[in-house]
């Protein structure tokens, strides 16, 4: 099939993935009343991880009522069971450093392998996600309980957003006109040559030895400020190397983006902020105009979550606006060490093309 961007410049590109279309500003609103709601939410009642709860936000928010709960029950569930399993590790293996990051990293690549042949993929995706999440924060803190209660918060700081987005959907998102239509036959679990297609082992083997070796680059050059590497190399491995290179570039762009603007913020709103209201007047536009991307088309709309994690990342992730500039840089260090990572993992080892 031709491509629908081929002798088009970059700037059309850009007006047409901008361009207003059906729905998207219903999107738009759903987005930012959940946003407004977990920020809120975050900031009176300090509950940590407000970055990852605004994320929750764009991940949940789909077009249709069904998906959206769907989703908001998948990440219920896999966010509990993953944390569970996270303290389960730590209790057995917290004094044994070889030990905790084996069992961690065979708990990631059974995760990564359903994720890839299993038709409830965003429950593994939460999974690995929360289990090198965890894994990460252990560098950061050796104390038990204080471990204890960063599983615990992570879990609250996922879940809680997760039923605002559901109920903000639930109230604002159109009901669709209902339809005659057969239903189809449900697809089974499983794909049909998950034991048997070599492939899949191979991309779970890839995307965890991209991920311990940005462990290894990090914790050798001790630069923990960078552990977003690790995250990178799980969102942004894909089946072939073409989207793998797409979802990487829409990664690092929209970083690029949300990073900038809260650059911009950092230095010329963040000294003006005295109220809750002043840092709502700051976020909400920025993380509007990450909605608008994020209801675009799937060619571009992943760019739109990474505005939104990078600003959120960058200037909410304590209970006041951040004022550090190296923030800003160890992310983009990180997220670009993650990419950089997983290409080379992916070209080098039993590479795989959209044509195959």
């Amino acid at each position: 099939m031709k491509d629908a961007t081929q002798g088009q410049s970059p700037l059309e590109i850009l007006k047409e993935e901008l361009s207003s279309r059906p729905g998207r500003m219903n999107a738009l609103v759903r987005h930012l009343v959940s946003c407004t709601i977990v920020i809120l939410l975050s900031m009176t009642l300090q509950v940590p991880l407000l970055s990852i709860s605004l994320v929750l936000v764009f991940f949940v928010t789909q077009s249709s009522l069904a998906l959206t709960r769907m989703l908001g029950m998948l990440f219920i569930v896999s966010t509990t069971l993953a944390v569970g399993v996270a303290i389960l590790l730590l209790k057995f293996t917290f004094d044994y450093p070889l030990l905790r990051i084996a069992a961690a990293s065979l708990v990631f690549f059974v995760s990564v392998f359903f994720m890839r042949t299993c038709r409830l993929s965003p429950l593994f995706f939460v999974m690995a996600l929360v289990t090198i999440y965890i894994q990460s924060q252990v560098d950061l803190n050796n104390n038990p309980e204080a471990l204890t209660r960063v599983c615990l918060w992570a879990w609250v700081a996922i879940v809680y957003p997760t039923v605002v987005t559901v109920a903000v959907n639930t109230l604002l998102l159109p009901l669709p006109p209902p339809a005659e239509t057969p239903r189809a036959p449900k697809p089974p679990l499983l794909v049909a040559d998950a034991f048997e297609n070599p492939a899949y082992l191979q991309f779970a083997f890839k995307t965890l030895l991209a991920a311990l070796l940005c462990y290894l680059l990090y914790t050798a050059v001790d630069w923990p400020g960078i552990h977003t590497a690790m995250l990178t190399c799980l969102i942004t491995a894909m089946p072939s190397l073409e989207k793998t290179l797409h979802k990487g570039l829409l990664r690092i762009l929209g970083c690029l983006v949300g990073s900038a603007l809260a650059l911009l913020c950092m230095v010329w709103v963040v000294p003006q902020i005295e109220s809750i209201v002043g840092l709502l007047l700051m976020s909400l536009p920025v993380l509007g105009l990450a909605a608008w991307v994020s209801a675009g088309s799937p060619r571009s709309s992943y760019a739109g979550i990474q505005i939104a994690f990078a600003f959120a990342l960058a200037l909410l992730a304590d209970f006041a606006p951040m004022t550090n500039l190296s923030e800003i840089r160890d992310r983009l260090v990180g997220i670009l060490l993650g990419v950089i990572v997983t290409l080379l993992i992916h070209v080098g080892l039993w590479p795989e093309s959209e044509k195959a």
